[in-house]
């Protein structure tokens, strides 16, 4: 079975993608997410989490825990703030949707697709000083019919058509500040009252096209 590929950095068929996604080499003034943490797949499952409505509001909601830890810079309390958004049981969650014989790979992946959105995060704002507050905005996308991203032309196909939701999600410094906003196309599933992230950009990460890294491009309306 050929593995799935390294998940695609960009938003796909959608104009508005990712905003400000910039100053990725300097050095972060947000803590950067230490190896010491556990990976979300090794984490105990959140029970005491509330459920989000199934809209933009809830899916706002859902973040607040983890803007409002990563303002006080505690790495290891916004870290499993955002573990809310990984997969309740994912192998189940999987085995309902891909064959049997898929299902390992996806998990292991799935666990890695989020790690790899919390070092994006972190990455991005890391572009303002420590401690700042952000807000979280998420909204249907608009699509593009002048941009069109295929999937991978050997993506792994689901035996089940499977629920797939894309939110702009964009990120604003409260003040506002000079690189202090981002924003990006994610793909989520709602499942037992939470979204569940499973990749950004045009593509849930099972099937979205590999590509290299492309350098970002900066808010235009951040320009003077």
């Amino acid at each position: 079975m050929k593995p799935f590929g390294t998940r695609a950095t960009r938003a796909g068929s959608f104009a508005l993608t990712l905003v400000g996604f910039a100053i990725l080499t300097a050095a972060p003034n947000y803590p950067a997410r230490s190896s010491s943490l556990p990976d979300f797949s090794s984490l105990p499952e959140i029970t005491d989490a509330p459920a989000f409505s199934h809209d933009a509001k809830g899916l706002e909601n859902q973040y607040q825990p983890f803007l409002d830890t990563l303002a006080a810079a505690k790495p290891a309390e916004f870290h499993r703030a955002l573990a809310v958004f990984a997969l309740p049981n994912p192998a189940g969650w999987f085995a309902k949707y891909f064959v049997k014989d898929q299902v390992e790979q996806l998990v292991r992946q799935n666990a890695s697709e989020l790690n790899g959105y919390e070092q994006a995060l972190l990455r991005s704002m890391a572009a303002v000083p420590p401690g700042t507050r952000f807000r979280v905005r998420c909204k249907l996308p608009h699509a593009d019919p002048t941009m069109r991203i295929s999937p991978r032309p050997d993506a792994i196909q689901p035996s089940a058509a499977i629920p797939v939701e894309q939110f702009v999600t964009e990120f604003d410094s409260t003040p506002k500040m000079k690189n202090g906003r981002f924003s990006l196309v994610v793909n989520y599933v709602y499942v037992d009252g939470a979204f569940r992230y499973v990749g950004k950009g045009a593509h849930p990460f099972w099937s979205a096209p590999d590509e290299p890294p492309t350098k970002s491009m900066p808010d235009a309306s951040q320009k003077k």
